[in-house]
């Protein structure tokens, strides 16, 4: 597992559900052909942040052979169940060289 090249875009939406749903999709880059199981990792925290954003890492598996080093899209989805959303303002996800700020 590595964090991916680089968050091109993050995209919230509400689930109508009950209890409350987040839905997190995120498009990213890779620096070659072969990643695979793109998704996205919730950082734990002992108390939620002051800020009222939640850091994921957008991470996949590198290929475990040789690959076409050629820029290459992935793509990542995530269904937070129970959000804390009197806390949430929004959720950051980090890759290995940026990151992206979506808000509720």
């Amino acid at each position: 597992m590595a964090k991916v090249m680089k968050v091109l875009d993050v995209q919230l939406t509400q689930l109508k559900t009950n209890p409350v749903q987040l839905e997190i999709d995120a498009t990213g880059e890779v620096s070659s052909s072969g990643w695979s199981n793109s998704r996205l990792e919730p950082r734990v925290y002992i108390q939620f942040p002051a800020d009222g954003i939640q850091d994921f890492d957008f991470v996949a598996d590198p290929p475990k052979e040789l690959a076409q080093q050629v820029i290459s899209h992935v793509a990542a989805s995530q269904t937070w169940a129970n959000p804390p959303m009197h806390q949430l303002k929004g959720v950051r996800v980090h890759s290995a060289n940026n990151a992206i700020e979506a808000y509720l």
